[in-house]
């Protein structure tokens, strides 16, 4: 079922959009909370995150540059002054990539771009709707992806599905076999996630990340990018459970099959990736109609906040001391 990738800037790249960043490191997180504080001199900044007493101006300015290559969370103004550039975001001021992009000053790469406040819309964002299937119910736990398909939706339709199964490069329970129909002679010789990685990121990147449980689904290509690229995705995601809750209250459950059967979608392959994934992409459009009509959404803040936390939250359950097998569905 795949399709040819789209080119490369064939899409948007809204701001929030999916995207990757490198991950984490001690220095990093230094230079953050370092830059909480304010702005500061690449000199500065040097000397703190790096625990140096003096660093001479210029190799500071080239030290600085070498340790925030590729990270967007910090940029250098046109004063030579380095500072975080979601800094005044929540001050009603314009986020300094708005205000150095528009007076054509500053050094922030010509692709961090913020989104005009139409391309914000609802029907102008671009939505990634994700399945996976798995080897069990937790990365964490050593958990791999068995298959996965990407479909994007874009301007009220479906433009194109990728699907492919994955070498977990572990065995594959009984469980899931009879669950999925996935057996490891199925995916002994398919590609290993690091061989399908930068063609889903391509997909991914600048859009919104939909699926029918999306912290299940993000929480396994999350650790599967990280394991492949040792980099971290971020950027929006949208459940349709929860957005299912809002828009479809009277349905008794959220399930993919309830939400599938009340819209008269088909499901072509039940907890198979491309089945599942193209199944949600369909009712994902019929609940982004029933949001615009009948809660006056209309923004991507807007749609966070109707698909978001409603209601009271159950405490969750202590996690057991001991591993359990995995003896029951938890993808949708």
């Amino acid at each position: 079922m795949g399709l040819t990738p789209p080119a490369a800037g064939q899409y948007p790249l809204p701001l929030g959009g999916v995207t990757t960043r490198p991950a984490d490191s001690l220095l990093s997180t230094r230079a953050r909370d370092f830059l909480a504080g304010g702005p500061a001199s690449a000199a500065t900044l040097i000397a703190s995150v790096c625990q140096l007493p003096a660093v001479p101006g210029p190799v500071a300015e080239h030290m600085a540059a070498a340790l925030f290559a590729g990270r967007r969370e910090f940029a250098r103004s046109v004063d030579g002054m380095w500072r975080l550039t979601e800094e005044e975001a929540g001050s009603g001021a314009a986020p300094l990539a708005v205000r150095e992009r528009e007076t054509g000053s500053g050094t922030l790469p010509n692709d961090y771009a913020v989104a005009a406040p139409e391309a914000d819309h609802i029907d102008a964002l671009s939505y990634t709707v994700v399945d996976v299937e798995t080897t069990g119910g937790s990365p964490a736990a050593g958990h791999r992806i068995t298959e996965i398909a990407a479909v994007r939706v874009e301007n009220g339709e479906v433009r194109d599905v990728f699907e492919t199964l994955i070498n977990p490069e572990r065995s594959i329970p009984p469980f899931i076999t009879s669950l999925t129909s996935i057996s490891w002679e199925m995916v002994k010789d398919a590609p290993k996630f690091r061989d399908v990685c930068e063609e889903l990121l391509s997909r991914l990147e600048g859009t919104v990340f939909v699926a029918h449980n999306a912290a299940f689904d993000w929480r396994f290509v999350a650790a599967e990018v990280a394991r492949a690229t040792g980099r971290r995705i971020e950027g929006r995601r949208l459940c349709t459970v929860r957005l299912a809750r809002a828009v479809l209250p009277q349905l008794r459950r959220k399930s993919l099959d309830w939400v599938a059967n009340h819209y008269g979608v088909e499901i072509e392959g039940r907890h198979r990736a491309g089945g599942d994934a193209l199944a949600t992409a369909h009712c994902l459009l019929r609940m982004l109609r029933s949001a615009a009509v009948d809660h006056e959404c209309s923004t991507w803040s807007h749609l966070e906040r109707l698909a978001g936390n409603r209601g009271s939250r159950r405490r969750p359950r202590r996690p057991p001391a001991m591993p359990t097998p995995v003896t029951r569905d938890t993808t949708a």
